[in-house]
């Protein structure tokens, strides 16, 4: 499997755990080092154990699965290192009981460390002049 094949595998892997709100699954794929940001409070988290509290706090947000569709994925990848960026389609039953779906862009760096690629850095967004969709 080349860089470009084993980072869209871990990317897939990355939404699936999302979707099914597998928090081990999904963390298994960060470093323990993960500087994550985010667009809620306090922004910025920064080591695993931060970054599982706020995917716990993102999934607490749905009843049932998250939806979660990749579109436009630009990916550039090295040896050891790798840099994607994306939108995302985020919708599902809200406990507020809002079924709106938001647009989102991700950016997500990777470093390969004893062959085993990991999320480095992540960085999420709310593009500016998105339409929100209804479900």
């Amino acid at each position: 499997m080349n860089e470009y094949q084993a980072i869209t595998a871990l990317l897939d892997l990355r939404v699936e755990a999302c979707r099914d709100k597998d928090i081990d699954r999904l963390m298994s794929l960060y470093s323990p080092d993960i500087t994550y940001y985010d667009v809620v409070l306090p922004v910025q988290f920064i080591g695993a154990d931060a970054v599982r509290r706020n995917f716990v706090r993102w999934f607490d947000e749905y009843d049932g699965p998250i939806g979660l569709e990749t579109h436009d994925l630009k990916l550039a990848t090295g040896a050891d290192v790798a840099f994607a960026r994306m939108l995302h389609i985020d919708s599902g039953a809200r406990k507020t009981g809002l079924d709106d779906a938001v647009w989102i862009q991700s950016t997500v760096c990777f470093q390969r460390t004893n062959d085993q690629w990991l999320i480095t850095h992540e960085h999420i967004s709310l593009p500016g002049k998105w339409p929100v969709m209804s479900s």
